[in-house]
């Protein structure tokens, strides 16, 4: 099995759908790919904030628990 696709172009998709959007970036790609294990998504979640953090607000207390791990919530800033 093949990791994620974190390619330039495909995590300018991501980021552009989830700033359309009002879920956290953690749900949103919950949403997006339900079947992935949690690490991978984790993955898909830092690819994004890494090139796009500037782009996304977060609370220091506002976080979620999902399978074991405690995930940061970033929502997408509204321009």
């Amino acid at each position: 099995m093949s990791g994620p696709d974190l390619s330039v172009k495909n995590i300018a998709r991501l980021h552009a759908r989830a700033m359309a959007q009002n879920d956290d970036l953690y749900t949103f790609l919950l949403e997006e790919f339900p079947d992935l294990p949690v690490e991978e998504r984790l993955k898909y979640l830092a690819a994004i904030l890494n090139d796009h953090f500037d782009d996304y607000r977060f609370d220091e207390a506002d976080e979620l628990r999902h399978d074991g791990y405690i995930v940061k919530r970033f929502y997408p800033k509204k321009r």
